[in-house]
């Protein structure tokens, strides 16, 4: 290989890998290891980020990058290998876990059969039967559940975990029995809040479609505040109710859904507004004039008692 061939190899690999390659990769376009060492030790361009991973120039990685070298530390493309766990939420798009950019830990999925161990930021799981990844930004990611049950695996927060699962079912439409089903597979239903969670999650009528931007446009017709989207509320730190919106200075609660029997709500003395589905779009007038009437005639119940627990309410939208 010429001079001039492998510098145009080299661009190739560098782009179409955005500068994360293997050892491997760069032997087989005519880097020796003389030269590897040099442009990967004091001063040189390059950096080895992980066992048999470069990256072809110095500075932070991006989180583009960090995913992509656990991948290749894992063996893809040659070996099976997707993203799993919080770094695959956070690709999902999960709101209840941090930005890409802000995970610490890669968690990588292999077949049982691979002696591959977890490294520095790279935590390996085996599965005896990979699920078909999906691809996000050209990398391979577990489903949804599959992700999120090596995520729980390694949380040590019961919180976070009480949010993450009911995001999956309130928000992702996920079948709360496909999922208490995983995390009992996995041996991670004992582990605290989740049993208590995947109880209330299969209770009648706690099953909820995401909730659209009708709603939103309708909240902010009302002229009211922003507020807490779908929190979790507590009576003297009992779960009292998950509502869609709550007003927490009003006591004035949003359900979205249809008519059900008596809720623990109103039995507190809260002011729930009950909207169906349908009325969001067949008379959005009478919603608008239903949560103003609600919040001009508030505060409702017993404000000193009720709390968002912890913290899980959300102004920024649905």
């Amino acid at each position: 290989m010429t001079r001039n061939d492998f510098a145009q190899a080299l661009r190739i690999l560098a782009r179409d890998q955005r500068q994360v390659v293997t050892v491997g990769q760069l032997s087989g376009i005519g880097v020796s290891e003389v030269a590897l060492r040099k442009r990967c030790g004091p001063g040189g361009p390059w950096q080895r980020v992980l066992p048999r991973v470069v990256v072809l120039r110095r500075g932070a990685l991006s989180a583009w990058q960090r995913c992509r070298a656990a991948l290749a530390y894992a063996g893809y493309p040659a070996a099976q290998a997707q993203l799993t766990g919080i770094a695959a939420l956070a690709l999902h798009g999960m709101r209840e876990v941090l930005v890409p950019a802000e995970v610490r830990v890669v968690d990588v999925l292999v077949p049982a059969g691979r002696a591959l161990r977890t490294h520095t930021w790279v935590r390996v799981h085996h599965a005896r039967t990979l699920p078909g990844p999906e691809l996000v930004d050209e990398l391979p990611v577990a489903p949804l559940v599959r992700a999120a049950g090596d995520g729980v695996r390694a949380s040590c927060d019961p919180d976070w975990v009480r949010a993450v699962l009911r995001e999956l079912v309130w928000d992702r439409g996920i079948d709360p029995a496909e999922l208490a089903g995983e995390l009992r597979t996995a041996s991670l239903s004992r582990k605290p809040g989740i049993d208590e969670t995947l109880r209330e999650l299969a209770l009648p009528g706690r099953v909820r479609r995401p909730l659209g931007g009708q709603v939103r446009s309708l909240v902010a017709l009302s002229g009211s505040r922003p507020p807490l989207w779908r929190p979790e509320l507590r009576l003297d730190g009992v779960f009292l109710a998950s509502p869609d919106a709550y007003w927490a200075r009003e006591g004035v609660a949003l359900v979205v859904g249809p008519a059900a029997g008596p809720n623990p709500l109103d039995t507190c003395g809260l002011r729930v507004v009950r909207v169906p589905p349908e009325a969001l779009t067949t008379s959005p007038a009478q919603v608008v004039a239903a949560l103003r009437a609600a919040l001009g005639s508030g505060p409702h119940g017993p404000l000193d008692r009720v709390t968002v627990h912890p913290d899980h309410g959300s102004v920024k939208g649905i």
